[in-house]
């Protein structure tokens, strides 16, 4: 039941959620975070960001969406990776 109402999600409230779980506090700091990747490691434009302009088209949109959820998705197992339990 819990599966059928997590894929009827946006990426985005996918995301929302998963940065909602993690307990994190500053969400505005992680977003700009992975806008930085995007921009620095893909060498991309602010405006190339499709949440960041209104000017991109329907597939870039997606694509680049679900890329952003895969990072964050990423980070976040890595940080579970690295917990230390006592």
């Amino acid at each position: 039941m819990k599966n059928k109402k997590i894929s009827k999600l946006s990426d985005h409230n996918k995301l929302i959620n998963l940065i909602a779980i993690q307990g994190e506090k500053d969400v505005n700091y992680l977003l700009q975070s992975v806008d930085r990747v995007f921009i620095e490691v893909f060498n991309l434009e602010q405006k190339d960001l499709p949440w960041l302009s209104n000017n991109s088209e329907e597939e870039w949109n997606i694509v680049m969406r679900k890329v952003r959820l895969a990072i964050f998705k990423l980070y976040f197992e890595y940080l579970k990776k690295e917990r230390t339990y006592h």
